[in-house]
């Protein structure tokens, strides 16, 4: 288990929703940003080459499916995905939402959430998991 994150898989760490195809885990605390999440294919993939053609079509649906469970909770603008999977090869996208009204935007927004380098402390623990038990539930 040299992979981060095929080991939180098989720990169950984090998990939300799972399908035969696809698992999605919420990011940490600390990006201070409701709804950032990670979409991950269950089994270990570090190339697009190197997936299915179903997998791949599973991708798009989910991606709206979660998109539809985050508006349902809180007002975004919009949903980035970002892959990059250089510090983990295994391929992830990060599903990070962009809020109404929100002066932070692009780079800077994606950086805050990859990194934690939110200069806010606004969102405590229990906000959080409160959000994350609705989300759960909504997926």
């Amino acid at each position: 288990m040299d992979c981060l994150i095929c080991a939180k898989h098989f720990q169950n760490n984090n998990i939300l929703y799972q399908d035969d195809y696809w698992v999605l885990t919420h990011g940490p605390v600390q990006s201070q940003l409701l709804g950032y999440l990670y979409l991950e294919p269950k089994r270990h993939v570090e190339n697009w080459t190197e997936f299915t053609d179903e997998e791949l079509r599973e991708l798009g649906p989910l991606i709206k499916k979660v998109e539809t469970a985050i508006q349902s909770l809180i007002p975004i603008e919009r949903l980035y995905s970002v892959t990059i999977s250089e510090a983990v090869r295994h391929i992830h996208l990060h599903l990070i939402p962009r809020f109404e009204g929100l002066n932070v935007k692009g780079l800077a927004l994606i950086e805050q959430a990859t990194q934690q380098k939110s200069q806010s402390k606004e969102l405590s623990e229990k906000d959080y998991e409160l959000f994350i038990k609705k989300l759960k539930e909504q997926l």
